[in-house]
């Protein structure tokens, strides 16, 4: 998208360094598989962090090379309206493609859970786009339970954006080429796109129950946190809470749907993804990660948890030509 609004930084060269820089306030885990100092975009490239559950990010440039841009989507809402060119991504083990030559297309990643995300940059694709996302928390406080539920079920969903929500994400992107504007007004216009979606996608959503008792849920999770990592005290904990052992098991599973147990070891195996996809460890070192002396015994429980192995998962976030 080429308009007349000055630019805050009309010529910009970034490097992989500086990409990764403006990235990290919005995706703490970003990485991208360049030397620091290659130049890996030209044209306009802007994040806004609203507060700790909004983020958003427009981009109006050209990609240089053929690199992976990784990280970590967190659960929740993350809206694109894509307004030129194509982009490639890969979420969780799953890689898709979408193209605006015919015209402007939505992209919405719908996550109950966290993620992990690949953008696929090719060289010499000018790509205009913007991103607005916002946590599951945020959608839970703003919409209820059941209504966050409803939306963030769909996981994936690709549609031709409508006019209105076109409009909005030009405006978005003019509005962030300006030096001189305020977080305010990005935030105002960036919460009437994610409106624009969310009440679309409510018209063809399904209905499912509503969750119960989601923050009590929550505050046992938070809980076991200190007990992902080495061994799991169920008695310490228990007594923590001021309950037995028993009667932690019993409510624990009636919120959450799986026994302690269980929760740790899919979180174990969490921590081992990400190692495998954003620090770029090796599947022995993501099998000691998750707590298996034997990668066949952790592969096992990766594909369980995860419906792929740990080489799909990879090779799904590798660059094409790489495969």
């Amino acid at each position: 998208m080429r308009n007349d609004h000055a630019r805050s930084e009309p010529t910009d060269l970034l490097s992989a360094a500086e990409l990764h820089r403006r990235a990290r306030p919005c995706s703490p885990d970003h990485r991208i598989d360049s030397a620091p100092e290659e130049p890996v975009l030209q044209g306009h490239l802007r994040f806004f962090r609203i507060g700790s559950e909004v983020s958003v990010h427009c981009v109006d440039a050209t990609e240089l090379c053929n690199k992976r841009s990784s990280g970590e989507c967190p659960a929740g809402l993350s809206v694109n309206i894509l307004l030129q060119g194509q982009v490639s991504f890969a979420v969780g083990a799953e890689r898709y493609r979408c193209s605006a030559e015919v015209k402007p297309m939505g992209i919405a990643l719908m996550l109950q859970e966290a993620e992990p995300f690949t953008r696929f940059l090719t060289a010499g694709m000018h790509v205009c786009k913007v991103n607005v996302s916002v946590s599951r928390q945020w959608l839970r406080e703003r919409l209820g339970d059941a209504q966050a539920a409803r939306v963030l079920q769909r996981n994936i969903r690709l549609w031709a954006a409508e006019p209105a929500q076109v409009q909005l994400a030009r405006s978005l992107c003019a509005l962030s080429e300006k030096s001189s504007t305020s977080t305010i007004a990005i935030e105002v216009m960036a919460l009437q796109l994610i409106d624009a979606v969310v009440s679309a996608a409510e018209n063809t959503a399904p209905s499912v129950a509503p969750v119960q008792l989601a923050q009590s849920a929550d505050e046992l999770r938070r809980m076991l946190e200190p007990y992902i990592q080495g061994e799991c005290d169920l008695t310490g904990l228990a007594d923590n809470l001021g309950m037995s052992v028993s009667t932690l098991q019993r409510r624990f599973k009636r919120l959450c749907g799986v026994t302690v147990m269980e929760y740790v070891r899919s979180q174990r195996l969490e921590q081992a993804r990400r190692a495998l996809l954003l620090q770029g460890m090796s599947l022995q070192q993501a099998a000691y990660i998750a707590g298996y002396d034997h990668p066949s015994n952790f592969v096992s429980a990766f594909k369980r948890v995860f419906g792929s192995t740990p080489a799909a998962l990879v090779k799904a976030h590798r660059y094409p030509a790489d495969d």
